[in-house]
C-alpha cells in the first residue's frame, strides 16, 4: 500500500471513530436526560399529557421537560399574568378548587383526573396523576408549576 494511500485509509477510518464516539456520546446524554426527567420537550406536548388547554398567550419563561423511567413524567413551568393564568385553570381543569394549605406555593391543587382503565383508543399516553402550584409574584405575574404523571 502506498504511503499517501495509508494516510487516506487512516484519516478514514479516524473520522469514522470520532464520529461514531460523537453520536453515541449524544445518544447517551439524551438516554440520561430522559432517566432523570430533565429531557426539553415542546410546551404544548406537556400541556396534551396533563390533559391541559394550550399555554396562555402571554405566558412566557417556558421550561417543560419530560422524563420516563418506570413511569412517564412531564413538567410545565411558565410565567403568565395572573388573569390569564386563571381563565387557563378554568379551561383547564373547570371546577379546580385552589388551597393555600401548600408547602411552598401559594396556591396548589391535585387535579389529577385517575384513568381508571388503560387507554387502547391508539391515543398516546395522558397523564394519570397531576400536581399543580401557583406562585403569586409581584407585577400581577403568576408562575405556574404542573406536573402531571402516569402510575
Amino acid at each position: 500500500m502506498s504511503p499517501q494511500r495509508r494516510r487516506t485509509v487512516i484519516r478514514l477510518v479516524c473520522t469514522v471513530v470520532v464520529a461514531g464516539l460523537v453520536g453515541g456520546c449524544w445518544y447517551v446524554s439524551r438516554v440520561l436526560a430522559a432517566l432523570d426527567g430533565t429531557l426539553g420537550v415542546p410546551c404544548d406536548e406537556a400541556a396534551r399529557f396533563a390533559k391541559a388547554a394550550p399555554l396562555p398567550p402571554k405566558a412566557h419563561d417556558r421550561r417543560c421537560t419530560a422524563g420516563q423511567w418506570q413511569s412517564i413524567s412531564y413538567e410545565l413551568d411558565f410565567r403568565a399574568p395572573r388573569e390569564e393564568v386563571e381563565d387557563w385553570l378554568q379551561a383547564s381543569y373547570p371546577g379546580t378548587e385552589l388551597s393555600g394549605d401548600c408547602r411552598q406555593a401559594d396556591a396548589c391543587s391535585l387535579p389529577g383526573r385517575i384513568r381508571t382503565a388503560p387507554a387502547d383508543d391508539g391515543e398516546p399516553r395522558r397523564a394519570d396523576a397531576l400536581s399543580l402550584e401557583l406562585y403569586h409574584e409581584p407585577g400581577g405575574t403568576t408562575r405556574v408549576r404542573l406536573s402531571g404523571w402516569t402510575t
